[in-house]
């Protein structure tokens, strides 16, 4: 059991090491508008379409340009996450990347592209009936999220002390050696007696 859980430690831990850091940055998207302005279905509805709008090739070219990061749109759009919160009508973006400086980066420049876009579509509305999106505040640099070392290598130490538990189990189970003259007697079907010592035998 030991020498299990010690191998599934090292090696949880040297996986761990080898495993390129990946770093996440975040920009909160707050659309400010009247809060009874439409119903909880509307809400969804028009956050669905702005987080629809995020992910596109367009948007991303535009941070791609501004924030200088020469990465082909595709590339951008698959390092971002989205998540919409009607209760505070506002959509939460994750950028994932290699480099924590590029994860806010790309991060900043969503805001930023994204907040003038809205600004500029909803120009000519009335202002009682105007959505304005903004930043919460800046994003940081990214901060690292994969791999955690620490609880890869105490997961791989729980998962080695089962599976040498699990080994010594079924190495007993599957154990059929005879040991003892029970086992001996069991076998055979026959008792077994044991043999007297030469100096008891009778002269």
């Amino acid at each position: 059991i030991a020498l299990v859980a010690l191998s599934a430690t090292g090696c949880s831990f040297l996986f761990s090491k080898l495993q390129p850091p990946v770093y996440r940055s975040s920009v909160l998207l707050i659309n400010t508008a009247r809060l009874d302005w439409g119903t909880t279905m509307s809400v969804q509805i028009h956050l669905r379409q702005q987080e629809e709008q995020l992910k596109t090739v367009g948007l991303a070219s535009k941070v791609n340009q501004r924030m200088r990061l020469d990465l082909p749109p595709d590339a951008i759009l698959e390092k971002i996450k989205t998540k919409p919160y009607t209760d505070s009508i506002s959509i939460r973006m994750d950028v994932e990347d290699f480099d924590p400086e590029r994860a806010r980066k790309i991060a900043l420049g969503y805001g930023q592209v994204f907040e003038e876009e809205k600004a500029a579509e909803y120009s000519l509305v009335t202002p009682e009936n105007r959505i304005r999106v903004t930043m919460l505040e800046e994003p940081r640099p990214g901060t690292l999220v994969r791999p955690n070392t620490k609880l890869n290598t105490a997961g791989g130490a729980i998962l080695g002390l089962l599976l040498g538990l699990v080994l010594v189990l079924a190495l007993e189970y599957l154990d059929d050696t005879l040991k003892t003259p029970e086992d001996v007697a069991r076998y055979l079907a026959m008792p077994t007696k044991p043999r007297t010592p030469i100096s008891a035998r009778p002269i």
